[in-house]
């Protein structure tokens, strides 16, 4: 998948992804964005959060882009454009991050409600394995105690990387936040089942990461870039010997990577056999 941007608009592999407009915008950015703000949803579709941006019963708010659990975009504000989706906001000495930053919005329900036998969306939608844990900064509720959170899927995951490097590219967007980061308190999003950490590697490749986790493809024919830690994955690419790869996460003998280019940026992730890396 090659995630492209042109006049602002999102492509992938070539094809404009679908765009529902939303008339909650600020008027042109005064300057390049250099910050990108990740979000859930707290609902159900992207479609569905896509209209809510368009609808007239929408207070007002929107984002640039909504993700599908599944990896579709959905664009609903070009990218020169102020969304409003920060809110009241502070990062460092910027204050109203939506005259500053991008923002991508998640499809994902957010913090979960607890049941008798489990975990529930406030839509009572079942969440069958939640990710448990504190948010940071503090639960919604209140409490200090692990809660449910819906886990994020990582073809999710990976397409909002591959966006955020597109965005990266064509705008030199050098920080990337939670909106709880600049909305402390206010908002818990993307929320401790969202690795923001892991996420900036993904994006950003080896800013201060240990030498050792960077290998070369060793392999004569060629490595298997695959969408899991085993050979039933989906081959993603087939890396030439001698590609430069960055490792992010083990799982027994497969390691995540990310494929560098030439510039040492990464391109795509995915799951490869450490066996043929050196």
């Amino acid at each position: 998948m090659v995630v492209s941007i042109k006049n602002h608009k999102v492509s992938v592999d070539g094809s404009p992804v679908e765009y529902v407009k939303s008339p909650y915008t600020g008027g042109p950015l005064s300057k390049k964005p250099k910050i990108l703000v990740m979000h859930f949803t707290y609902g159900g579709t992207a479609a569905s959060s896509a209209q809510w941006f368009k609808s007239p019963q929408n207070p007002g708010s929107s984002a640039h882009v909504v993700i599908e659990r599944d990896g579709t975009i959905i664009q609903c504000v070009d990218f020169n454009t102020v969304a409003w989706h920060a809110g009241k906001s502070k990062y460092g000495d910027l204050v109203g991050l939506n005259q500053y930053s991008l923002g991508i919005e998640l499809a994902n329900w957010g913090y979960l409600q607890r049941v008798p036998d489990g975990w529930q969306s406030y839509t009572q939608r079942r969440i069958a394995e939640p990710v448990l844990a504190a948010h940071r900064f503090g639960n919604p509720d209140g409490s200090s105690q692990p809660i449910g959170w819906e886990p994020y899927p990582e073809v999710q995951v990976q397409v909002a990387a591959n966006l955020a490097r597109s965005l990266v590219d064509s705008y030199g967007i050098d920080t990337i936040v939670g909106h709880e980061d600049i909305s402390r308190g206010r908002k818990w999003d993307p929320g401790p089942a969202f690795d923001l950490d892991r996420f900036r590697a993904l994006v950003f490749g080896g800013r201060g990461v240990d030498e050792d986790n960077f290998f070369e493809v060793t392999a004569s024919e060629g490595l298997n870039l695959r969408s899991v830690a085993s050979t039933a994955g989906v081959v993603l690419r087939v890396l030439p010997i001698g590609t430069r790869v960055e490792m992010h996460e083990r799982s027994m003998n497969w390691f995540f990577v990310s494929v560098l280019n030439m510039a040492g940026r990464p391109e795509i992730s995915g799951w490869v056999n450490s066996a043929f890396l050196k």
